[in-house]
């Protein structure tokens, strides 16, 4: 190889240095685009001044008086809704559903929960 072929590897390493060159630049100028919405404030912003007066300590009794009061009516009302549980007792009269055998018991009450 004389003259001529190192010329044509060094003008096609010149031609492939070049694109991506280019493809870097490109790539750069499409990602600097990206950026410039400004979703996000800037480390060293701070945010404005409130216009908003902090609660007064009577303001403050209030709404803590107002909360609690909430919070008894909810409790109040979920113990008159609440249904009355029976612990221990044993009905007397026995159902049809007793008398059947407890593999039965376990598998009629499965296909009746998977009906509802």
């Amino acid at each position: 190889m004389g003259p001529t072929g190192t010329s044509v590897i060094s003008y096609r390493r010149m031609t492939s240095l070049a694109i991506a060159g280019l493809a870097a630049v490109s790539a750069a100028l499409l990602l600097s685009a990206c950026s410039s919405d400004n979703a996000f404030p800037a480390v060293h912003d701070m945010p404005a001044a409130r216009t908003e007066m902090k609660l007064t300590p009577d303001e403050i009794k209030q709404a803590t008086d107002d909360l609690i009061s909430q919070r008894d009516k909810t409790e109040a009302n979920a113990q008159a809704n609440a249904q009355p549980v029976t612990t221990g007792s044993i009905p007397q009269k026995k159902s049809a559903a007793s008398a059947q055998p407890a593999a039965q018991q376990s598998s009629s009450g499965v296909s009746a929960y998977a009906k509802q």
